[in-house]
């Protein structure tokens, strides 16, 4: 059976085990690698990434993509949104589709 887990600091990490989830605390550049590289050989099926560890491992996750699993999914942390999340999710759908239909303001273009 795959596993959910969680990626971040410790104060958005902290009851999401209690949810089910394996939890990985990051407190550096160092952790977060290991991290990412303990849910490739750990059996994951998603792995959500917080916005704030995302950037210090984004080069690990997108070697990761030529595999089915794990799927990494970027979250806001504790403290909220610097909007990372919400840019990669619009990138990914204008890719597979070609246009981007979830963020797009009505009445505007994307001229």
């Amino acid at each position: 059976m795959h596993k959910i887990g969680l990626i971040g600091d410790s104060d958005t990490i902290r009851g999401f085990s209690a949810l089910g989830l394996a939890t990985f605390e990051v407190m550096d550049r160092d952790g977060a690698v290991a991290a990412v590289q303990a849910a490739l050989k750990g059996g994951f099926a998603v792995v959500f990434v917080t916005e704030r560890i995302y950037p210090q491992v984004e080069y690990l996750i997108r070697a990761a993509r030529e595999n089915a699993l794990p799927v990494f999914t970027v979250i806001p942390d504790n403290q909220g949104s610097t909007g990372l999340g919400q840019t990669r999710l619009r990138k990914m759908v204008e890719r597979a589709i070609g246009v981007d239909i979830l963020f797009k303001e009505e009445g505007k273009t994307n001229g």
